[in-house]
């Protein structure tokens, strides 16, 4: 009896031990143990945690420069050109237009301002507009039409380039619609499918003022004593 007893007693002091252990008030507990099905939820199979999700990023709109003083969408460059006379320059611009704006013929409303003496032109330009599916595919969407002017001096030449208008395509019955860039670039509608003409047309209007900056280039000149 007296050994039962003492059996009884050592069982009961285990008890109270462990459950003692358990306590999280009890001095002895540990806070820092594993939980198995918190881990779970926040691993993967290979027991590393999920890659977080990346945020959502707002659709960025083409940002095109403006005139601070007309508020007009604007290209614009000063060229430097030492080798030409301004008469030079200012021949070749007129060529450049015929050929690229009225395909070589002489369109009198191409060029509504000249003013040879203060080497001025002012060339109301054109340019066919295509959306782009890639580099080997596109469609025409109308024409781009603008104001080009060019100011002239000896060895340098200033272009600008403003009043750009998209033109649609010309539907089967009535006129094709026409919109400012600014009205595109502003708008608050159709925000994607509009700043996607500005970009077809941001590219093929950078597109044009390299091959006019190449055209008004002197041609090389070979001296034949040098072979």
């Amino acid at each position: 009896m007296k050994r039962f007893t003492g059996v009884l007693a050592l069982l009961l002091c285990a008890f109270v031990s462990s459950a003692q252990n358990q306590d999280p008030n009890s001095p002895g507990f540990d806070f820092n143990f594993t939980d198995s099905t918190n881990l779970e939820q926040t691993t993967d199979e290979n027991g590393e945690k999920p890659a977080e999700a990346s945020p959502v990023k707002p659709y960025e709109r083409i940002v095109l420069a403006m005139d601070t003083l007309t508020n007009l969408i604007t290209y614009s460059g000063v060229v430097e050109q030492e080798e030409s006379s301004s008469d030079s320059i200012y021949s070749r611009i007129k060529t450049f237009a015929a050929k690229t704006f009225a395909n070589g013929a002489k369109d009198p409303k191409l060029m509504y301002e000249v003013d040879k003496k203060n080497q001025k032109l002012v060339i109301a330009g054109v340019l066919p507009a295509y959306s782009y599916a890639n580099k080997y595919a596109k469609k025409p969407i109308g024409t781009y039409q603008f104001k080009m002017t060019i100011l002239i001096k000896e060895g340098r030449y200033k272009y600008t380039i403003s009043n750009l208008v998209h033109e649609a395509t010309k539907p089967n019955v009535g006129t094709p619609a026409r919109n400012y860039f600014e009205y595109y670039y502003n708008t608050t509608t159709n925000i994607r499918g509009v700043d996607q003409i500005l970009r077809y047309a941001d590219k093929d209007i950078n597109l044009m003022i390299e091959n006019f900056k190449k055209a008004l280039k002197e041609p090389v000149l070979v001296d034949e004593d040098e072979w």
